[in-house]
């Protein structure tokens, strides 16, 4: 045999040792929350996750469909009190049967697992790193590990596990300020691509007529409808609605504010102060949330998010309303 030809056929046997040695495709990072967005609406997916924290697990039951572009969930809850979640594409009932209510509401402004990542991603790379890290196996299903890392001490880290198949999220762990796990979402089970009977989707309720049903009234984000603003929101937050809600045994409506970085949500609540007054209060609940209470001269402030101390304090700190002369 002569040179080059030892030369050709030793280059052949390598090619699949070289294959073997390569990582995982680079991939842009807008690219790549592009797929998992779009697994997580187009996929048809049942299954059953367990959410852990402070301690504890819950169970819930999960289905989801998308059948001639229209998008379905079911979620119940297995552990503690009953409650269905029922969406079909931006409108959603909670089913509450201890309490023989309905709440419901309209758009996107709420998320629940798997479905954690949705346009416009912009926010997303504007204040987290995003990359792949390693793989894994959840659920029966080998997934690529991803890392969200944030460019400032105003949210927490993040760390995905997605189906190397079809790029379905099946596991979310919320990371502390030093890297430990502090809260997770993980698939214990999980059917993905088979098509559930659009039945499935209805209440396992058949009195709902009867029940008290929920429908308060909310503001978009772009209008300041109650006069409330919050002047110093921390970088990549956006208000996702705003609702005025009736306080129980009480006169008078709160309002509650929901802002979102896309993966972190706050909420602002604003009262009336009457009654005794509540000590002013800054403090890490559990897991990943973190509470503000401060007291004004008309209005109990509260606000609670899942995100460091640094963040809630400066939203509370610098609630005003544009109609009164008081903060």
């Amino acid at each position: 045999m002569n040179v080059y030809l030892k030369h050709s056929v030793f280059g052949l046997l390598l090619l699949p040792v070289l294959a073997c040695a390569e990582g995982p495709r680079a991939i842009e990072p807008q690219d790549l929350l592009n797929q998992l967005a779009v697994a997580a609406q187009q996929l048809s997916y049942s299954g059953i996750f367990v959410f852990q924290h402070d301690g504890r697990m819950e169970a819930s039951r999960v289905i989801h469909a998308f059948e001639n572009g229209q998008e379905h969930t079911k979620i119940d809850t297995l552990d503690g009190p009953p409650r269905e979640i029922i969406r079909a594409n931006d409108e959603m009932r909670c089913y509450f049967p201890d309490a023989r209510s309905v709440r419901l509401e309209h758009g996107q402004g709420r998320r629940f697992f798997p479905a954690l990542i949705a346009p416009p991603f912009q926010t997303y790379l504007d204040n987290y790193d995003i990359a792949i890290v390693g793989s894994d196996r959840v659920a029966g299903h080998d997934c690529q590990v991803i890392k969200v890392s944030p460019r400032d001490n105003l949210r927490f880290a993040h760390q995905f596990c997605a189906d190397l198949l079809t790029n379905l999220l099946l596991k979310e762990v919320t990371l502390g300020p030093h890297g430990e796990p502090v809260q997770m979402s993980v698939f214990t089970e999980v059917t993905i691509g088979a098509h559930p009977d659009l039945s499935q989707f209805k209440p396992a309720y058949s009195d709902t007529a009867s029940w008290r049903l929920d429908t308060n009234p909310s503001v978009g984000p772009e209008v300041s409808g109650s006069g409330w603003v919050v002047s110093s929101v921390p970088p990549g937050f956006r208000k996702i609605v705003e609702v005025r809600r009736a306080i129980p045994g009480r006169n008078g409506t709160m309002t509650h504010m929901l802002y979102s970085d896309g993966l972190a949500s706050i909420s602002v609540f604003i009262e009336p102060a009457d009654g005794p007054p509540r000590p002013n209060r800054i403090e890490s609940l559990r897991s990943s949330l973190s509470y503000f209470s401060a007291r004004t001269a008309e209005n109990q402030i509260t606000v609670v998010g899942e995100v460091p101390l640094a963040s809630v304090t400066q939203m509370g700190q610098s609630v005003i309303n544009l109609r009164s002369s008081h903060p």
